[in-house]
């Protein structure tokens, strides 16, 4: 396959993931709109919760990522710059998904 029709596979699918994930993210944080700092630390400690939570951080940040590399492919014309802001943009992509996800299992194990 392609790496263009493979990456245009991945953003689609990673759209389609956070579409649902951020719909049950926006009816979750509904619901518990008025519980406690105890309350919510007890909701997110629910493994599907706390699962869920971690696959939204991870689908968004990839979907971050793939999006705005083909904005930089696409306006960026300096071989040299293009490549370092790609790198840049990957570095933090995957800081950030590591960053929250041991946000979320500190909560969880250590709450």
């Amino acid at each position: 396959m392609n790496s263009a029709v493979k990456h245009w596979k991945i953003q689609r699918y990673s759209a389609i993931m956070n579409l649902f994930i951020a719909l049950w993210l926006a009816v979750s944080l509904l619901c518990i709109q008025g519980n406690s700092y105890e309350e919510t630390i007890k909701w997110l400690k629910y493994p599907i919760n706390s699962i869920l939570i971690s696959l939204f951080f991870i689908t968004s940040f990839l979907h971050m990522r793939l999006g705005l590399q083909v904005v930089i492919e696409d306006y960026v014309s300096k071989i040299l710059l293009r490549k370092r802001l790609i790198i840049g943009i990957n570095s933090l992509s995957w800081i950030l998904t590591i960053i929250s996800i041991i946000s979320v299992l500190k909560i969880v194990i250590f709450n």
